[in-house]
């Protein structure tokens, strides 16, 4: 990985590497190495040119701010199942997420075990309501227009909505003209027993 910022902060400044490393005790060859992605500096070195410049490390390798997602309401992980409209006082807590796409962004609890070798009941999943294309073995959050809802994996020939768990129980959903899709489930948080 390149340090891309390193060199954007040094040109910004109007600093040449030879400036640089002399400031930080660190070779020229070995700042040019981190800016073009050749090395990736230790900790200890991340470090050093983060005081430098007056940034985190975290700024430095070009880390996003997390992001606040809201905590908003739960999720069948079983049959189609309604929840209780959503509102803006509804939101339980935050959950702040890194790295996550543009898209808008909830987060919902899992209740049932039709989905538990993703998403164990009580896990959380994080839905991007913009990404509603569906694609062959992927996850997403289903519903329809009388407000029930549903986690689970979409397959296709034919279309179906189809359970990923350990319990034999669970049934394959077929999807009907009314089936809606919420959005895709691109992150599943768990807590380790």
């Amino acid at each position: 990985m390149a340090l891309t910022m390193l060199t954007k902060l040094r040109t910004q400044a109007g600093l040449t590497l030879e400036s640089v490393a002399a400031d930080i005790d660190l070779s020229t060859s070995q700042i040019q190495r981190f800016e073009k992605g050749d090395r990736e500096p230790r900790l200890s070195e991340l470090q050093k040119i983060a005081g430098r410049f007056g940034v985190t490390v975290a700024e430095l390798i070009g880390e996003r701010a997390p992001k606040a997602v809201p905590l908003v309401s739960w999720v069948s992980a079983g049959r189609l199942r309604a929840s209780h409209p959503v509102y803006e006082t509804d939101i339980l807590r935050y959950v702040y997420l890194t790295d996550l796409p543009p898209g808008d962004w909830l987060a919902l609890e899992v209740d049932g075990d039709s989905m538990n070798r993703v998403a164990p009941p009580g896990s959380t999943i994080v839905v991007n309501r913009q990404d509603q294309n569906l694609i062959d073995g992927k996850y997403y959050v289903f519903g329809n227009a009388q407000g029930e809802a549903t986690f689970k994996r979409y397959r296709v020939d034919p279309d179906r909505l189809q359970p990923f768990s350990t319990n034999p129980d669970h049934e394959t959903h077929y999807i009907d003209s009314e089936m809606l899709t919420v959005g895709r489930v691109r992150r599943v948080i768990t807590d380790l027993p």
